[in-house]
């Protein structure tokens, strides 16, 4: 008889939903601001926004999969090697951090290449600079968050997102209007509120790390160049794969953009109302990992199918509400990002059309994130990886290959559509296959891919 693990995976994943929901709400915020600023300022968001994420996702995931180690750590009642799992992601977070600072002007000069309108460029590398010279804080943040996930606290995840969500509201409304008596900065003041929030954050994540006796042990502190070496083999991937995911869909957005001004704008905001759907789901998804490191971490791997299929019942649920949503209240959804000058009646009939793609594929997007937290969560992040590089850049050929011989928004959308599913159906098939029992995250992987 199986185990009825939702009532664990709900109280575990409430906080955690609230917390990326609250990422949800800064980038909601910052959308609507913008939108009183310019439609320039509304466009440039979502490919520079997503180009951010695009090269945090791989620092993001690196270092956040910390979390992994200290939820199985934390599921064999190893308090020990708890704190030594933290600072595996502090250690990946501070080489992080230093070079995303190195990397941050050359690769913010690429938007000028992309063809894009020159005050939409000039916003989306002004936006990209800042974010990305900051990027210390958001991951190491990132590594201290999954420290208390793991050990399943994740509460105090949640009322510390909300702390930099107030920080960024403010800043932004200040920093991007000149509101307060702030100076204008425009698109360079949502990018200053964004970078000093998360800075708010990960100092008040390293004063509970410190509370809680974290930096004070010498031995969790010191630096294991095998263990991290070991660590890396399997984090890195995990990184990648997120990246990987992240470069298509800031790929996705730029190839849009060569339609022009208003379609990239409808497209944009489309992405920004999907993160209602999409974090709340990532909350779940994130939940149900921690659960099966704990199993795994116990030694119960027969629970870890349970965990799963419970885990998709939930999220499915959710994504097809919100799909409902999105396919019915497309126009008023479009309408409250778009502002409320003359430019903004052809972005919200554009992106009407858009939010429909994106009603249908949310059904499909239920098992990409829930499925793929757990398989990483078992330590088949080299798989993962491999196989999300093959079906991405299938999809970005065919992509280039639309722009090429009939560029059309409709059926760009269409094939994204499509990429959604087929994903989704890879990673069920992989998990159905059973291949991730040959997986160990704290020994290694076991089989050779």
């Amino acid at each position: 008889m199986k185990t009825n693990h939702i009532p664990r995976l709900l109280k575990l994943a409430g906080p955690m939903i609230l917390s990326t929901s609250a990422i949800t709400m800064m980038q909601i915020i910052d959308a609507v601001i913008l939108s009183r600023h310019s439609g320039a300022a509304v466009a440039a968001l979502g490919p520079s926004g997503m180009a951010v994420i695009l090269f945090q996702g791989f620092l993001f995931g690196t270092a956040g999969y910390a979390s992994t180690f200290v939820a199985h750590c934390h599921g064999r009642g190893d308090t020990q090697a708890v704190r030594s799992s933290a600072w595996l992601g502090i250690h990946a977070a501070l080489v992080s951090g230093i070079l995303a600072l190195a990397a941050a002007w050359p690769l913010a000069q690429l938007f000028f290449l992309a063809g894009h309108g020159p005050q939409v460029a000039s916003n989306e590398s002004s936006y990209f600079l800042i974010c990305m010279a900051g990027s210390l804080f958001p991951v190491l943040g990132s590594a201290l968050a999954g420290w208390l996930s793991g050990i399943g606290r994740p509460v105090i995840v949640t009322g510390v997102t909300f702390v930099s969500l107030a920080v960024n509201a403010f800043l932004a409304w200040g920093l991007v209007l000149g509101e307060w008596g702030l100076p204008r900065f425009g698109m360079a003041g949502a990018a200053i509120a964004t970078v000093t929030a998360q800075m708010v954050a990960a100092i008040v994540y390293a004063l509970i790390f410190a509370k809680a006796g974290g930096f004070a042990d010498g031995a969790a502190r010191k630096f294991d160049r095998m263990e991290f070496r070991r660590f890396l083999s399997l984090a890195m991937p995990m990184g990648l794969r997120i990246s990987g995911e992240l470069a298509a869909w800031t790929l996705f957005l730029v190839v849009v953009g060569r339609l022009g001004t208003v379609e990239l704008a409808a497209s944009s905001i489309a992405f920004r109302i999907n993160g209602m759907a999409f974090f709340p789901a990532f909350g779940l998804g994130q939940a149900a990992g921690i659960l099966v490191g704990h199993a795994r971490g116990a030694g119960n791997d027969d629970e870890i199918p349970a965990i799963a299929s419970q885990a998709l019942l939930v999220c499915e649920i959710w994504m097809l509400a919100m799909a409902c949503l999105f396919a019915t209240q497309a126009g008023p959804l479009m309408s409250t990002f778009a502002g409320n000058g003359l430019e903004s009646a052809p972005i919200v009939e554009t992106g009407s059309v858009v939010m429909k793609f994106v009603a249908f594929y949310c059904l499909f997007d239920a098992a990409n994130v829930t499925i793929g937290c757990v398989l990483a969560s078992v330590g088949d992040t080299r798989w993962l990886a491999r196989t999300f590089l093959v079906s991405s850049t299938a999809f970005l050929v065919l992509l280039w290959l639309i722009d090429w011989t009939c560029p059309s928004l409709a059926a760009e959308w269409a094939l994204a559509t499509v990429f959604v599913f087929a994903t989704a159906v890879i990673w069920l098939l992989r998990f159905h296959s059973e291949g991730w029992r040959c997986t160990s995250v704290m020994n290694g992987t076991k089989a050779s891919f």
